[in-house]
């Protein structure tokens, strides 16, 4: 899964260059990091990115990494960005494995944490000011956006916002229309099948 989200940074990151002239920064919204190791799997490739901002939630677990030196993972804390509901990120040791030593890693990155308030205004103020509509995940990388001086950012917009309707909507005071395609998605019939919490369940139920 991640190998493929690796080509939204090549496309972009080279886009950017050479339309701007200037290699840009990302800001990726995450809670289990798997978008944005690919961000960091794309730099180590060679293509053209700058400095990878990691946005949180209240899941603060990542930024109190990069300001402690210290991995301490926590119990998870439920937001209105509930993708990014994370308190101890499986892709961390991919994280790790490319940027072992935390001096290193901030020498090219930075954590940010955005509470549910800063999340919800930036929701409500945005389609007030602009018309523009995020979703709580991509809400929050733009909060973070507005913390940083430097200009050539991009940020990930992860999710349309009509998939989290019931946060969105009472933010900006009316329906959001839903994509065809994701509409085909949640009309999907689901289908899954309970199988113990063991190994040899799983085994079986693969094979």
């Amino acid at each position: 899964r991640l190998l493929p989200q690796t080509v939204y940074y090549a496309a972009a990151s080279m886009w950017y260059l050479r339309e701007r002239g200037a290699r840009p920064g990302f800001v990726v919204p995450t809670g289990n990091l798997g978008n944005a190791v690919a961000a960091f799997w794309a730099r180590r490739m060679g293509l053209p990115l700058r400095e990878i901002i990691l946005a949180t939630n209240a899941n603060a677990v990542i930024p109190e990494y990069f300001a402690s030196g210290s991995w301490k993972p926590h119990p998870t804390i439920a937001t209105i960005a509930n993708a990014m509901d994370v308190g101890n990120p499986g892709n961390m040791e991919r994280l790790l494995d490319l940027h072992p030593e935390i001096t290193e890693l901030r020498q090219g990155a930075q954590s940010f944490s955005v509470s549910d308030e800063e999340i919800a205004d930036t929701i409500a103020r945005d389609y007030s000011w602009s018309g523009r509509t995020w979703c709580p995940h991509t809400a929050t990388a733009v909060h973070v956006r507005r913390r940083l001086p430097s200009p050539h950012w991009i940020i990930v917009a992860t999710a349309h916002p009509a998939k989290f309707d019931s946060v969105v909507e009472p933010l900006i005071g009316r329906s959001l229309s839903m994509p065809p395609s994701l509409a085909q998605v949640f009309d999907a019939p689901s289908r899954f099948e309970e199988i113990d919490p063991k190994f040899e369940a799983l085994k079986e139920a693969l094979q």
